[in-house]
This record gives C-alpha cells, structure tokens and sequence, in this order.
C-alpha cells in the first residue's frame, strides 16, 4: 500500500492564471478530470475515495466486493481493504456480508501494532487509507473501541514527513472522530475542507472558497495525483454551484434563494450604535420595524444583481381579487413574498398567507417559482426549522427563508 500521494501543485506566482469569463471553467474541469482518472497502477482504496468523492457508486460497488475478498482470503488483506469499505459505507450503508467484513477488517486493523521501529509505515503514513478506516469506523458499535485509531490519527497528522495531502486527511478523519488531541480542520488543504464539507468539518468562509479556488486554478499533473485531482473536482463542481452562475450569466432561481439566505450575513456590519461613532454624527440605528422596511433591505441587496427586479408589481385580476407581490423577477419568473412576524404573529398565520399568495400566483403561468422570506421579529428560532419545512411544501415554493431580529437590534436596550 502506497504511503505518499503527490499533491502536484506548482508553487510559482506566475503560474496563477486568473479566470474572467466563463469558456475557460470546461477546460479546466475537463483537465481535473482527466487527472482524476485512475490507471492501472493507482490502489484500490484511493480508487475508493475518489469513487465516494465524485459518487462513482457503480465502481464503488465493484472496489468492495474486491476488498471484502481480500479481506476473508487474509494473506493478501490490507488496511487499503478495510479502507475500501469505509468508503464504500459512507456513500451507501452496507449490508451483510460486506459489513460482517469491515467489521472484522476494523477488529484486524485494532489487534495490529503500529508505529514500530525499523518497519515501513503503511496506514500511519497514508492519509487516503486513514479517512477510509474512519469513516468506516464512526457509525460502527460492533468494532473495537476507536481509541487506537484515534491515537494513531492524532499522532501521524502531526508527523514531519507527511505530505500537505495527506496531513488534510489525517486531521479530517481525527474530526469526525472527535479524537482527543485532534488539530482544527483550518490546518487543512482548503480544497479538502469544502470538497469535505458533507463531514461537517467546520465553517466554511469566502477565505477557504478563494483559496480552493486559486489552487484548482495552479493545479498540474504528476506522479500519483488521482486524490488531490479528485478533491479539486469536487471542489470546482461545489465552487461553480455556489457562485459561478451569476458570473458566467446563467442565472436561475434557486441564485436568488442562495443570495437570500446569506442575507443574516448582512446584519454583521448592520448601523445599531450605542453612541455617536464620529464627535460630529448623532447615535444612529438603522431600525426594521415593519414589512416595507425588510422590502428596502431586499431592493439593496437584490437590484445590483438582477436588474429587472421589481417591487409592488400588480398582477392581473383573479375574480375581484388584485394580486400584488412584494419584490419579483420577471426574467427568472421568480417571486419573492416579504412577511414580517410580530410578536403576536404565529407561525400558522405566516403558512396561510403564504398559501393563499402562491395560489393567486399560480393563475398567471409566467410565475413559476416562489421564495417566502419571513422577519421573526420575536427571535424564535427554535421554529424556524418547521416553519421553512411547512412552507416547502407549498406549491411552487422552491425554498423559504426565516431571518430573527439580530441580537444587537434589542429594543429594550
């Protein structure tokens, strides 16, 4: 089993090529790809970890009965096996016999001892293999206790010969593992923390997305690179879902719910002041106090981004009934309905407005999605979760958004 795995990576500043426009994205994703592609010679297990990063279950499936094999044959087991079907569970839960095999491939690998002397390392040193054995391991009650996977996560992420791949890795499975002593996955490669942001690793800042980004632009092939490959794909396909459409100009309506849901970010460099900032400016306090207000905030943020953004449009008549909506995008047939909840608001109030907006909606055909977004003026949260789930259901309804009163915003204070 191979212990290093080249990260391929051209540290030169002149390499940085600097992408403007939306024909060079093809071309860069067709070279990761193509670099992500295993050969004959690339292990069964980083096959594995790039089949569960790119879901490639198809191969996938085929990778484990191999290494379920290998490991009832035992003279020819490997931690690469039990690694295999680590991955293979985290992409789809396995049943018997592949289970009972990697959970006899996890008691195999716990009974072994590791780190000895004068003796080549093997999963101490590969960080492709350690995720594998940990992800196989976390939902596992029948294997042995973790500790010593723990211990050994721990202490190879911290080892001096280890590549910056590999360390990522290392640190990746200690997390999810919560392995005592663990480093903070901001040690990580960026590329690995998003493309492995499924593992709930940590935040992931606009920091991380530019510096993911920058490398998969320096990237370069070589010797072994199918898992760094593989990682810069993933990465480049999250990267383009998250912000490239507006960029390359193919905008659609779930742009407008991720800009929507990002809106509580807004509220971080929100004007609420305890005092006058400057000796000649008044203490000022930019207060939401109704659904018109919220209606204002959306126009900042939405009119430079969508230019044809509308508010207060009319719609033509349903009977005697003369639907108006809040804020609305005609080329993307998106509406978005502002509701403010007062403290004597119930959740239930909001579900019925709602419902009886999207179904006046619905009689003109050009509207075809539609975006709630709620101020909960009262904070509670702890409903949120329910409320957007209900308002999901509607119909045409293609995600909603619950913003509370920002805890600077107190009144009382």
């Amino acid at each position: 089993m191979g212990s290093r795995h080249s990260s391929g990576w051209r540290g030169d500043a002149q390499a940085l090529v600097l992408v403007t426009a939306g024909p060079f994205i093809p071309q860069i994703r067709a070279g990761l790809e193509a670099a992500a592609q295993p050969t004959h010679s690339t292990a069964a297990h980083v096959q594995a970890f790039r089949a569960w990063l790119l879901a490639d279950h198809e191969h996938l499936a085929v990778l484990s009965e191999a290494a379920a094999a290998n490991l009832e044959a035992g003279g020819v087991r490997s931690a690469g096996d039990v690694a295999t079907l680590g991955y293979a569970d985290a992409a789809v839960p396995l049943v018997p016999p592949l289970l009972d095999s990697l959970v006899r491939g996890l008691t195999w690998l716990g009974e072994r001892a590791w780190f000895r002397p004068h003796q080549p390392h093997t999963l101490e040193a590969d960080g492709v293999a350690a995720l594998g054995v940990g992800l196989g391991s976390q939902r596992r009650t029948a294997s042995p206790s973790a500790r010593w996977l723990q211990e050994l996560l721990v202490r190879s992420a911290r080892s001096p010969d280890l590549s910056t791949l590999d360390r990522s890795l290392f640190i990746a499975a200690a997390q999810i593992l919560d392995a005592p002593g663990r480093q903070d996955a901001a040690a990580m490669l960026p590329e690995a923390r998003l493309a492995l942001a499924q593992l709930e690793l940590g935040a992931i800042d606009d920091a991380c997305r530019s510096a993911a980004w920058q490398r998969a632009l320096r990237f370069s092939g070589g010797e072994d690179v199918v898992p760094s490959a593989a990682l810069l794909l993933k990465t480049l396909d999250i990267l383009t879902d998250y912000n490239l459409p507006a960029r390359l100009g193919q905008l659609n309506p779930r742009d407008v719910l991720r800009v929507l849901q990002e809106v509580r970010r807004s509220f971080k460099r929100w004007t609420w002041e305890d005092a006058p900032r400057t000796s000649k400016s008044a203490m000022a306090r930019w207060e939401i106090e109704n659904e018109y207000h919220v209606q204002n905030l959306l126009w900042g943020i939405l009119a430079p981004l969508f230019p044809d953004l509308n508010d207060e449009e009319t719609l033509p008549p349903v009977g005697q009934k003369n639907p108006r909506v809040d804020l609305s995008i005609p080329s993307l047939g998106t509406v978005i309905e502002v509701k403010f909840m007062r403290p004597s608001a119930t959740f239930q109030d909001v579900i019925e407005q709602i419902a009886a907006d999207a179904s006046l909606y619905a009689t003109d055909p050009k509207w075809t999605s539609l975006i709630p977004f709620v101020w909960d003026d009262a904070r509670r949260t702890e409903q949120h979760q329910k409320l957007i789930a209900g308002l999901e259901q509607l119909p045409s309804v293609i995600g909603a958004v619950v913003v509370s009163r920002p805890g600077k915003m107190d009144r009382s204070a």
